[in-house]
């Protein structure tokens, strides 16, 4: 990916008024991606300069950069300089994986965004899917036959043929949202993936999902995602409810 010079960002800059300097650092960064002077991996100019560009302080400046790396648009390569993020996904998974742990999101609601999100995306993959896209979702397959035995190195491969789908989808902002929703799957069921018992019904589904974007089926992908979440979702709930200690009687 090119990298844009310092000086091709800094002929029409104005200085930035001191009220609100950090929401306006953001404002600015995101002005010059709108207009096409910053792109995924353009490399930031230096601290001094880009601080005299603004018109602003160093200190100012600083506290500007750090709101934008938690943002994930920007990240910075020690001894290389700070760039923007080099995709989409990198700018959106980490504000809206902070955002979900900020309102204590529930299972419930997160197989809800699975079914509305995944199947669509099923559904784009069974008609856009490559060749190369295929080879992956089938090897993810092959892989969590092989690892039934090993709970966490399944689930690992779980999630990744789903984020496969995504990506076969060829949608970045959607590849990106499932990012996301994969790092809280992740999280959420490392921690019960052990006491788990339906992995051979899980490897069936999964196949049925992959046979149905191979044949090119929108409709077929688009159903079986979303039963197989429903099933998931149905497993989770009873085995949630195993755990459960039994209530005394009054």
């Amino acid at each position: 990916m090119s990298r844009r010079s310092e000086s091709t960002i800094s002929s029409d800059m104005e200085p930035i008024d001191r009220s609100g300097i950090t929401e306006l650092v953001v404002k600015r960064i995101k002005d010059l991606l709108t207009r096409g002077e910053l792109k995924g991996g353009s490399r930031l100019p230096p601290e001094r300069e880009l601080a005299e560009m603004l018109n602003i302080s160093r200190p100012s400046l600083r506290t500007a950069l750090k709101a934008l790396s938690v943002m994930g648009i920007i990240r910075a390569k020690p001894g290389a300089g700070t760039y923007i993020a080099d995709s989409i996904p990198e700018v959106f998974t980490e504000p809206m994986h902070f955002m979900t742990l900020i309102n204590n999101t529930s299972v419930e609601e997160l197989f809800e965004a699975r079914r509305v999100i995944e199947s669509g995306l099923a559904e784009m993959a069974a008609d856009r899917a490559s060749e190369e896209d295929l080879e992956t979702l089938n090897r993810e397959i092959l892989a969590m036959r092989e690892s039934i035995g090993d709970p966490e190195k399944f689930l690992l491969h779980d999630i990744r043929f789903h984020q496969a789908i995504a990506r076969a989808a060829n949608n970045k902002l959607m590849s990106g949202v499932m990012d996301t929703i994969a790092q809280l799957l992740y999280h959420i069921r490392r921690q019960t993936i052990a006491q788990a018992s339906d992995f051979d019904d899980a490897v069936e589904w999964h196949q049925k999902i992959y046979d149905a974007i191979r044949k090119r089926d929108t409709k077929r992908a688009k159903d079986m995602l979303s039963n197989h979440l429903k099933a998931a979702q149905t497993g989770w709930s009873k085995n949630e409810q195993q755990e459960k200690p039994p209530q005394k009687k009054k």
